[in-house]
């Protein structure tokens, strides 16, 4: 299993942060990740759209295409809940950090416009997008590359909706070694009532592996987390996993392609793949296809041994990987009982090394 921290230890970080939501963002919201943190209220007000543009200007007032800000920072320092940032297609070189940001009430809603927008962490920053405690966004049509330990990432906050992504080469050289983590494309972790939809995530972790301490890449990771769905997304080529589940609720995994995960592990050729599902309860994952991992399609584990209950598998495709499925840590070399794995109408076959593998203790 991953190992994982919250990753709100910002004690560890020195943080500063800006206390004023609609403060023009400046040096003294940096840390030293590079991030550039915001704090907001949270308030209700006017639910302005806000534009950002290359060739606009962080004293504009962001109303308009013609009076634009420069900077996404600057957008969602002042954006209020139920408002949206239009995004204009360019190239943006920026890492930000939202804290206790936005309302339960009414969505703020970040999204490329007339185009697909890109920002580029450029192998030196560190996360593209972080919120942290921050509630209720929605993000789409943007194209997320090149951040050394996160392209987005979520923490401890509830609804949001993640759709028409495009994330990809991030966790390449994880610079937040406090942080203790792998290299993530997205990373959602102690939160609520979170979609991710009709994304393509690929080629993100760990470049290259450092022996024999393999840390583990993942496209797609929820931990701890409660009510999210994971569909029609493609997750291919990362180093490590193409989708992880560990330790979270009520989960439906649904209508993805992964394929082509690898982590290189060569002593351990398990370990990660496709699909990875540990511990947690609730967890449905049905009509998904998994190929071509160097690994298993799909890990179901219960490596904390906390009992978990509730998984369904149903109308998945796992062929052509190392594994059609391996199940692990559940007492038994045969299927679990109904009550822990419920299956029914999947295709487990033409897999390399075995198609279906289950130990009781691993």
């Amino acid at each position: 299993m991953k190992i994982k921290i919250l990753l709100v230890a910002f004690g560890m970080i020195n943080l500063v942060f800006t206390q004023t939501a609609c403060d023009k963002n400046d040096d003294s919201s940096d840390d030293k990740s590079g991030i550039s943190w915001i704090v907001c209220s949270g308030a209700e007000g006017n639910k302005a759209v806000y534009y950002v543009s290359n060739s606009g200007d962080d004293d504009n007032d962001g109303l308009s295409e013609s009076s634009a800000f420069k900077t996404i920072a600057k957008a969602l320092s002042t954006v209020n809940p139920g408002g949206t940032i239009k995004i204009i297609p360019g190239v943006y070189n920026e890492s930000i950090g939202i804290q206790s940001c936005g309302s339960l009430s009414s969505a703020i809603t970040i999204e490329g416009y007339n185009g697909v927008p890109v920002l580029d962490g450029e192998n030196k920053k560190t996360i593209g997008l972080f919120f942290n405690k921050s509630n209720n966004y929605i993000i789409r049509n943007l194209k997320i590359i090149n951040y050394t330990d996160i392209g987005i990432g979520f923490s401890t906050g509830s609804n949001l909706v993640l759709t028409n992504l495009e994330i990809a080469e991030n966790g390449h050289a994880v610079q937040l070694k406090d942080w203790e983590l792998e290299g993530y494309g997205i990373n959602i972790d102690y939160s609520d009532n979170i979609r991710v939809s009709d994304c393509e995530v690929y080629r993100n972790g760990p470049e290259p592996q450092i022996v024999p301490d393999y840390i583990m890449g993942t496209g797609i990771s929820s931990y701890s987390n409660t009510n999210i769905i994971i569909s029609n997304n493609i997750s291919y080529d990362n180093i490590g996993g193409g989708i992880l589940v560990e330790d979270s609720y009520e989960v439906i995994v649904e209508g993805n392609e992964v394929y082509g995960n690898d982590l290189d592990a060569t002593v351990d050729e398990w370990w990660d793949g496709g699909l990875w599902v540990d511990g947690g309860a609730n967890v449905i994952v049905r009509n998904n296809n998994f190929h071509d991992n160097k690994g298993p399609g799909i890990e179901i584990s219960d490596e904390d041994k906390q009992n978990p209950t509730g998984y369904e598998l149903s109308n998945n495709v796992s062929t052509g990987n190392y594994f059609g499925i391996f199940i692990w840590n559940f007492g038994t070399n045969d299927w679990p009982d109904e009550s822990i794995i419920k299956k029914s109408g999947n295709n487990f076959t033409g897999n390399s090394r075995q198609d279906v593998w289950i130990v009781d203790w691993y």
